[in-house]
């Protein structure tokens, strides 16, 4: 980053999910405003840190709640990428985060992930799905064993009316 520019639009997202900070989002995405849905969903899409890891890894990872909401705001957002190492998706990363960290809010964002169209029944390259990780958080296990089932019986709980024709399909 060159002194007289400021942060690109990438470092500003990365720094937006690290600090939880839904503001740097929008500032982005208005200086985005001329470019179509899909574009702006592919720039979300390809912002990575440099571990690799994908904006909704970085907000499970630290706990950006807010953030996170405001990403599966943007039509077409891919809600499962993978990480570089070991295969997971951010539901892997959530559960680990309400595991090691803070369980209320883990809770709350694997609730959001699942309601968004994160999918649970993903495999991490260890063969692990997210609900395997979790350690003595039974209300966590159940909201991802109730988003498997909603997936696997192709049943509409989305709250909102609208119908996702696969996982990752967030609007």
């Amino acid at each position: 980053m060159a002194d007289d520019e400021g942060a690109s639009p990438r470092e500003l997202i990365v720094e937006a999910c690290r600090r939880d900070q839904p503001h740097l989002i929008e500032q982005v995405l208005d200086s985005m405003s001329e470019k179509s849905n899909e574009d702006v969903a592919q720039f979300f899409n390809d912002v990575t840190d440099a571990l690799g890891n994908h904006a909704l890894h970085i907000c499970a990872l630290y706990g950006s709640y807010d953030v996170m909401d405001s990403l599966f705001d943007i039509q077409y957002f891919e809600c499962d990428p993978l990480t570089r190492m070991d295969k997971d998706t951010p539901l892997h990363i959530a559960v680990r985060f309400a595991n090691e960290k803070d369980a209320e809010l883990g809770e709350e964002m694997v609730k959001m992930m699942c309601e968004a169209g994160c999918d649970p029944r993903v495999r991490n390259k260890h063969g692990q799905k997210p609900a395997d990780l979790v350690f003595n958080k039974p209300e966590i296990k159940q909201a991802l064993q109730k988003a498997e089932y909603i997936l696997a019986e192709g049943i509409q709980d989305n709250g909102n009316g609208s119908e996702h024709d696969s996982a990752s399909d967030s609007e």
